[in-house]
């Protein structure tokens, strides 16, 4: 929204990190028209006419975080998600995850992006509801939410644009059409390509669709983000195929969500960066995914060509007894690692929280069953949270977030009655643990790992940084308090120990509460 002038504001007596020290310095930081004006001595009470106070009260001064892999197109601009996203102290999220969006979506082609991602992203914004472009979307999101987003073109929602769901390779005629469309996006603030590999239409791409985004990002400057084709023990395939991209062509290359046991990844991230490829990775501080249940139970081939055909099938009998006999039973141990976070449907919302096999009990139904019911009733509409196997261990979560490459992630999914915790507890998690229990990190290495990579990798400029001309983008932390308190048990409890947080200059938190939306709010989207 567009406003008058911003009041001047200073956060007296903070303590905030500096660059190569383990210290925290001390100071009052004024800020004026969004930006850091000047810091003064930590006393110091000379200041302008007319000046907001907070006091900080020796509370740590944190660049705001910003969440490098975040589904908060179901997030943004609803004020029970913002205040959980605020109270962790994030300023930033990155949108347009796993190559399916809201953008550049056409009247087509938006209604089956929305079907068949409905159980992470949601419903498309009421007042787009045939639609829209990348630029269209960023000023959608500006308007109605305090904090700030950007991003990354989704290469599957490109793809749907294209040929629909599709496995057919893309011509060469419809590879520019792709590039085009991304290009697009790009010069309307996009500031990367995310790609799909595990959903579809994005997961059917063959390595010249690949390689032609590369090429993209090569000669934008612009990361390539992937969910790549294997986690856990499969780690080394998915880097495998995405590691080359970025070898042959120049581009930058960032994995999405990356987990999997520590010494299997770790060797072949950092052989790369030594080789010079540009990487860089996110992780959340979870050992239990979340993602939409037919991608994790339903073949691949099964939905081709659409939603609409994916749910025909499924209600057919017979392919539901050709799944019961070859497909279910292989998949067996998976399934019995599954819980229902959303079912977006009244028959089915009794479901949320519970284990699947907990669910096929209760209706009576073999497991196999009752994911096809499941999915077919709530029309894709069902989520799901799987515990890892057990090979996933808390020492590689640590490992991972230590890396030089990692950047601070949630994977927040903000749908269901029983979300995964992770969207409401990550930043506060990695920061409890990683600088007050373990002491991994410095305060100023925190900066880095939750926020200031992450400004740099998608375009979100120079932003939370103690010094002259740094846009104003805080959070202040209480090292007493500050901790994560959602469990899988109750997963939307909010985090305490950050109760004010500032957002180009203006608060958006404060004391604990959020402030309302109106004239001063942010205005100003990332910069390239």
């Amino acid at each position: 929204m567009t406003g008058s002038a911003q009041r001047p504001l200073a956060i007296r007596d903070a303590r905030f990190p500096t660059a190569g020290t383990a210290d925290l310095d001390r100071g009052t930081v004024l800020i004026a028209d969004g930006r850091v004006a000047d810091v003064l001595p930590a006393g110091a009470n000379d200041l302008p006419e007319g000046t907001a106070v907070i006091d900080a009260a020796g509370r740590v001064l944190m660049p705001g975080f910003i969440d490098a892999h975040s589904h908060g197109e179901g997030a943004l601009g609803r004020d029970d998600r913002e205040l959980a996203l605020l109270r962790q102290g994030l300023t930033g999220v990155v949108l347009g995850q796993d190559g399916v969006s809201f953008a550049p979506t056409t009247p087509q082609t938006a209604p089956l992006n929305e079907r068949y991602f409905a159980a992470v992203n949601g419903p498309l914004p009421a007042e787009h509801p045939h639609g829209m472009s990348a630029g269209r979307m960023l000023a959608h999101f500006a308007r109605v939410s305090r904090l700030t987003s950007t991003l990354l073109v989704p290469a599957g929602t490109v793809r749907t644009a294209i040929s629909g769901f599709s496995a057919t390779p893309l011509t060469a005629r419809q590879l520019d059409e792709s590039e085009e469309i991304t290009r697009a996006a790009i010069s309307e603030g996009a500031t990367g390509i995310s790609l799909g590999l595990e959903y579809v239409p994005g997961g059917f791409a063959d390595p010249a669709e690949l390689r032609r985004y590369a090429e993209i990002g090569a000669d934008t400057g612009l990361p390539l983000v992937a969910h790549v084709r294997g986690y856990e023990a499969d780690a080394p395939a998915g880097l495998g195929e995405l590691i080359p991209l970025a070898r042959d062509t120049g581009a930058p290359v960032h994995v999405a969500h990356l987990h999997a046991p520590a010494d299997l990844a770790l060797p072949i991230v950092d052989a790369a960066l030594d080789e010079g490829i540009d990487l860089t990775f996110d992780a959340y501080p979870y050992r239990r995914g979340n993602t939409i249940l037919a991608m994790l139970a339903i073949p691949a081939a099964l939905q081709q060509e659409g939603p609409h055909r994916t749910l025909a099938v499924l209600a057919d009998a017979a392919t539901r007894e050709r799944l019961e006999r070859e497909w279910f039973p292989g998949i067996a141990d998976l399934l019995g690692r599954v819980t229902i976070s959303v079912a977006d449907h009244p028959d089915w919302v009794w479901a949320e929280g519970l284990p699947l096999p907990v669910i096929a009990e209760r209706v009576g139904r073999p497991i196999g069953e009752t994911v096809c019911d499941l999915i077919v009733a709530t029309g894709l509409g069902a989520g799901a949270i799987v515990q890892q196997p057990a090979a996933n261990r808390l020492e590689d979560v640590r490992a991972i977030a230590n890396h030089r490459a990692h950047l601070g992630s949630s994977d927040g999914i903000f749908l269901g009655g029983h979300p995964h915790p992770r969207g409401w507890g990550s930043f506060s998690r990695m920061l409890r643990r990683h600088v007050i229990d373990w002491q991994d990190w410095t305060w100023w290495e925190a900066a880095e790992h939750l926020s200031l990579r992450a400004a740099r990798r998608f375009g979100f400029g120079d932003r939370g940084l103690v010094r002259p001309h740094s846009r104003a983008d805080f959070c202040l932390v209480d090292p007493a308090a500050v901790t994560d308190r959602a469990t899988y048990d109750e997963p939307t409890l909010l985090a305490e120990g950050i109760a004010d947080v500032i957002v180009g200059g203006t608060p958006v938190l404060a004391g604990a509460e959020l402030c309302t939306m109106g004239a001063s709010t942010l205005t100003e989207r990332p910069s390239r």
